[in-house]
């Protein structure tokens, strides 16, 4: 089983942290434009791994506005050998997320209107999790350079 957010985070396998970020997204009228501006001033990987970043917080913005009341804030750390990205929404519900996202498209002559988000974040992400906060709960994702996990 590969290892959790807390874990890669916690125990100090992505190194030392770098850098820290946190930006409040709440009433912003482009929360995904402010976030992806942020990542591409504070992350120094590669051209590839700040993509993956910036899709998979757009993903997680996309989602915290969809399903959670919006995006209250976002959370940049960057590690010696990865980043751990954060959306902060008002929504309690950390059960509402499926541990395992699938991708919604059943058959190959259906399109999908949504469901997505989760599964392309997985399937970027080193590792992800959902932790309750004080007032809603945070979505975070790991994402570790090439080579270093």
């Amino acid at each position: 089983m590969p290892p959790t957010t807390a874990e890669l985070v916690h125990d100090r396998s992505l190194g030392d942290l770098l850098k820290h970020r946190d930006v409040v997204l709440e009433g912003r009228e482009a929360p995904q434009h402010m976030a992806r501006v942020m990542l591409a001033d504070i992350l120094n990987t590669d051209e590839a791994r700040t993509d993956d970043a910036m899709l998979v917080a757009s993903e997680l913005i996309a989602n915290a506005i969809q399903h959670a009341g919006g995006a209250v804030s976002f959370r940049i750390e960057v590690y010696e050998l990865g980043s751990a990205l954060g959306v902060v929404d008002r929504a309690s519900d950390t059960g509402a997320l499926p541990p395992s996202p699938s991708n919604s498209s059943t058959r190959p002559t259906d399109l999908a209107v949504n469901g997505r988000g989760l599964f392309i974040v997985q399937n970027l992400a080193s590792a992800w999790s959902v932790e309750q906060t004080e007032n809603g709960k945070i979505v975070i994702v790991v994402l570790t350079q090439a080579g270093s996990r």
